[in-house]
């Protein structure tokens, strides 16, 4: 979150913070009492009842577990504070109000749920990609932070009444309503239907999202989606084998009036004594239904991934690559939008040579294209109202011979060191001379005060610890730490910390040399803890004589 938005939000983020530190008892709460398919079914303190499939487990060697969280969060539309595209003049509304509270699905590295894993830039607002073959199973765990009942409802694959994830009268599985801070492990299989024909593209997405309340679920931002490939055209790994980066944009317009439907019910709803459901008088009902469209029309927010007026950001890719894209439009009767690119002629499912994928509520599909014009380029919806209310973006072409793009190529994928990214390394063997300096980006809370925090690293039996100053430094057994993106406030605003360790002496010499001695072609296994936060990692090393380098995956 941009610095400007921040002090905008922070009565946001102390509201979401209370929500994640103790929700009520749905038992206590009218608004559930009124609306029957809010009632859980799954409650705090159960044990997790979920986990099968027609009520088998699942074989382990055919499943892709991953672990998701249901959190608050304050969500910046407007990151960077202008447009960077069209240079366009932001409207009043949107520059007042840049960020509001929305509700997200947030990756976890285990059971545990301590460790988030990296959110990936492409996706914005998006939840997690789930993925894997024909033939596996996609295992989720999901955990309720929120203060009232969420589900995880997929597309597209096969799934028993448990695992649908919906909350409706007429029948409802054990995964249909989540309590707050309960959880409930979803199973769906991966058959043959889910994933494409041998004459379709040999992936294929899926959206996911909560169906407790729906549609009110979606706009608050409880939205992803699973890619499916064929198991006939695939890697090892699961991705496809003629793809060699994938793209995602979500085109939706986001409604932060207030005013749902599930709000009116709230409100209508009386205590025995006929008082409001806040212990104050009867609300006085809705506005005249001009005002409201006045209000919906300044609170519409025309996004792709979440972001507006070009702030939808990492989408860069190198010339020669073959790009899949995977579309989705989600929302009302207003969401009828056309994503156009500048500078490509893409393919879509059936063949086809364009430059514009059509989408409508609910639409899922995909477009590939061969990254052949370097540049920066254009990507919006054709929808004039759209486009004008801020729904374009830009994706680059680098050239062949530009630096190594950081970014993962493929979503969805689960390596060793997925909360933690390696942005740099560099150093020597040499006698005397030892250092390695190594950079990184670690996954972290918003809104970090560093002089709060301690840093760790340790490899084999070489350890260093610092309690960091105000700057974001400290040093501690020949190991120099240093957070490069903390704010003159000492302040790490962003959900990722950015860390440079430097390592000297004749200890760590020893001991990294003993372990490239040992084990030359597997990475360096470290350590690093931020706080009670421990991630084993991986780093990578390529040794040329006594020089060390970054590895690039």
């Amino acid at each position: 979150m941009s610095p400007r938005a921040f002090s905008a939000a922070l009565p946001l983020l102390l509201a979401a913070s209370a929500m994640m530190l103790g929700a009520p008892r749905l038992s206590a709460c009218p608004w559930c009492q009124a609306n029957p398919v809010m009632k859980p079914t799954v409650f705090e303190g159960d044990p997790d009842p979920g986990g099968k499939y027609f009520g088998q487990t699942p074989d382990p060697a055919k499943v892709r577990h991953y672990y998701l969280a249901a959190e608050p969060e304050v969500w910046d539309y407007l990151p960077e504070g202008k447009d960077p595209v069209m240079g366009n003049k932001i409207p009043p509304q949107i520059l007042a109000n840049p960020a509001y509270p929305k509700l997200r699905y947030r990756q976890y590295t285990d059971a545990t749920f301590t460790t988030r894993a990296l959110p990936d830039e492409r996706l914005g607002i998006l939840g997690p990609v789930l993925r894997g073959v024909t033939g596996e199973y996609i295992v989720v765990t999901l955990l309720n932070r929120l203060s009232t009942p969420v589900s995880l409802h997929p597309h597209g694959v096969r799934y028993d009444k448990d695992s649908e994830g919906s909350s409706y009268l007429s029948e409802r599985g054990l995964g249909a309503s989540i309590a707050p801070q309960a959880r409930f492990t979803y199973v769906w299989y991966l058959d043959e239907a889910s994933g494409p024909r041998p004459d379709e593209p040999s992936s294929k997405p899926w959206l996911y999202h909560s169906h407790v309340l729906g549609d009110e679920e979606i706009n608050s931002g409880l939205s992803g989606f699973i890619v499916v490939t064929d198991a006939a055209r695939a890697r090892p790994d699961g991705t496809p084998a003629d793809v060699d980066r994938e793209m995602a944009m979500l085109l939706q317009n986001y409604d932060e009036s207030g005013m749902t439907e599930s709000k009116e019910l709230y409100e209508q709803v009386t205590t025995p004594d006929g008082k409001g459901i806040d212990g104050g008088p009867p609300p006085a009902g809705p506005p005249p239904w001009a005002e409201a469209e006045e209000q919906r029309e300044l609170a519409m927010r025309h996004a792709i991934n979440g972001r507006v007026f070009g702030n939808a950001g990492g989408m860069d890719m190198k010339e020669g690559e073959r790009v899949r894209w995977y579309l989705f439009a989600l929302g009302n009767e207003a969401d009828v939008h056309t994503a156009h690119w500048h500078g490509a002629r893409l393919k879509d499912a059936a063949g086809h040579s364009t430059d514009v994928i059509e989408l409508m509520p609910g639409t899922m599909k995909l477009a590939d294209m061969v990254a052949d014009n370097p540049g920066n380029w254009m990507i919006h919806c054709h929808v004039g109202e759209h486009m004008m209310e801020g729904m374009y973006g830009h994706y680059k072409v680098l050239r062949k011979d530009a630096p190594a793009l950081t970014a993962a190529s493929f979503f969805g994928l689960l390596p060793a060191q997925h909360s933690v990214r390696w942005t740099s390394a560099e150093g020597s063997l040499e006698d005397g001379k030892f250092q390695l300096k190594a950079r990184a980006t670690v996954s972290a809370y918003a809104n970090l005060p560093v002089w709060t925090t301690t840093l760790r690293v340790a490899a084999g039996k070489q350890k260093a610890a610092t309690r960091l100053d105000r700057a974001g430094s400290g040093n501690d057994h020949d190991v120099k730490f240093r957070v490069l993106n903390v704010d003159p406030s000492g302040i790490v605003q962003t959900e990722e910390l950015e860390i440079e360790l430097t390592l000297q002496g004749n200890d760590w010499q020893s001991e990294i040399q003993n372990y490239l001695k040992d084990q030359p072609t597997k990475p360096l296994q470290l350590e690093l803890s931020v706080d009670e936060t421990t991630h084993r990692v991986e780093l990578p090393l390529k040794v040329t004589g006594t020089k060390l380098e970054l590895q690039r995956q």
